[in-house]
């Protein structure tokens, strides 16, 4: 009933990405929280109510006893569902034309909250606080919320959340497709701070959405409402260096214990989160520098032909002033069996003189549809945020712009 693909998964594969937390890192990750995954008090806006233990585990008789269905749609009991509930809803707003709805596939921790300001930087919108952030233009749906069971459930039936057995695509896929028709949801709510399953918070349909989390290709029902789709990429040399840092500096780890801890995921994020990038119309990645880490090799992988309007470079360029210097530099490659067109940025830029490089960079793209120096000023703004001195930040706020580009042509704005 929630999984659509559970019976055709690839097996894990040894050498797949490692998975790590990458949050608190100087050189990427953001020290504030996402977006999407709000801090929470005892009651949720908009919610049915407290946030207080289901006691229940699917698949379990107890559950079963409780799980109702409601036009079709399975409605399991862990969600937490109140009576007068159900999972989609006529709206109360009414939008000119459909959301515009865009997927970020990404382990936790990976920068998204960055990424995210720079996306409402290129709108020129906000987001009030909340478990689920939300503007007056866009929502960032957080996918965690799909899962089935609580913390103490997924500890019962002994799998991960990156598990698909543990995330209920049925309803995420049913519920993106209203939302993506205009109308309104009940969505689910995993609490983070207490790891319980609150009751669900009702959404309306918005403007954009920011679909993000473990999974939001995975499902080919809620791939097939997304009108844009990016995949964070981190191979396994840089997630395990910042994992190591983070873990041996902050929580007193050993590299062994490090180690240990990303093997004991590693499974499930190659069966079930990393085969997602063969899927999304555009890949951020990741990769230690020519030079070594920690410096880094950041590249815009673009599928030829997908809805990513594409930039190129007019010539390859060199930047000086920094220890590492910078270099960017175009090529295509075949990324999984689609052609793809690859911008790549290597080392950092000199942010004694950023301005002036980032203007340099900005004057060599073609096609980024964007106001005179817009890159440059977006990058100036947000210049003491993670990732602002390497291709992080400027390929991040590259992607904003464009997800504005696909907004303007889907909407005639």
């Amino acid at each position: 009933m929630a999984r659509s693909r559970a019976s055709l998964l690839p097996a894990a594969a040894a050498a797949a990405t490692l998975l790590g937390l990458l949050g608190q890192l100087t050189f990427l990750a953001p020290s504030t929280p996402s977006l999407g995954r709000r801090s929470h008090s005892s009651v949720v806006r908009n919610s049915g109510g407290d946030s207080v233990p289901t006691g229940l585990v699917y698949p379990s008789p107890e559950e079963k006893v409780k799980t109702r269905e409601a036009d079709g749609i399975t409605l399991f009991s862990t969600h937490a569902w109140k009576d007068d509930m159900t999972a989609i809803l006529p709206a109360t707003k009414k939008l000119d034309h459909a959301p515009v709805m865009i997927g970020v596939a990404a382990d936790s921790g990976c920068g998204k909250s960055t990424f995210l300001r720079r996306v409402l930087g290129a709108l020129g919108t906000d987001v009030k606080p909340g478990h689920t952030a939300i503007g007056d233009m866009l929502t960032v749906i957080c996918l965690d919320d799909y899962h089935i069971n609580d913390r103490a459930g997924r500890k019962a039936t002994g799998q991960s959340a990156l598990d698909a057995r543990e995330n209920d695509f049925a309803l995420m896929g049913a519920q993106i497709e209203a939302l993506k028709q205009g109308k309104a949801v009940y969505k689910p709510i995993y609490n983070h701070d207490t790891g319980f399953k609150d009751p669900p918070e009702l959404i309306e349909p918005n403007k954009v959405f920011v679909v993000e989390g473990l999974h939001p290709i995975y499902d080919t029902k809620a791939r097939s409402q997304l009108d844009m789709s990016l995949y964070i990429d981190i191979v396994n040399e840089v997630k395990f260096a910042w994992k190591v840092k983070r873990d041996v500096a902050e929580r007193g780890w050993t590299e062994e214990q490090v180690q240990a801890d990303i093997q004991k995921r590693l499974p499930d994020f190659a069966a079930y989160v990393d085969p997602q990038k063969a899927d999304a119309d555009v890949i951020l990645r990741y990769e230690p520098s020519d030079q070594g880490l920690p410096y880094l090799k950041v590249k815009l992988i673009q599928k030829k032909g997908g809805p990513f309007p594409m930039i190129t470079l007019k010539k390859e360029l060199t930047l000086t002033g920094s220890k590492s210097g910078a270099t960017l530099k175009q090529y295509d490659m075949d990324w999984m069996g689609s052609p793809a067109t690859v911008v790549e940025m290597d080392g950092e830029i000199d942010m004694d003189n950023m301005d002036k490089q980032v203007e340099e960079i900005e004057a060599n793209i073609v096609g980024l549809a964007g106001s005179p120096n817009e890159l440059r000023d977006a990058m100036v703004k947000l210049k003491t945020s993670p990732g602002s001195q390497n291709g992080t930040g400027l390929l991040q706020a590259v992607i904003a712009m464009k997800i504005r580009e696909v907004y303007d042509k889907l909407t005639g704005r």
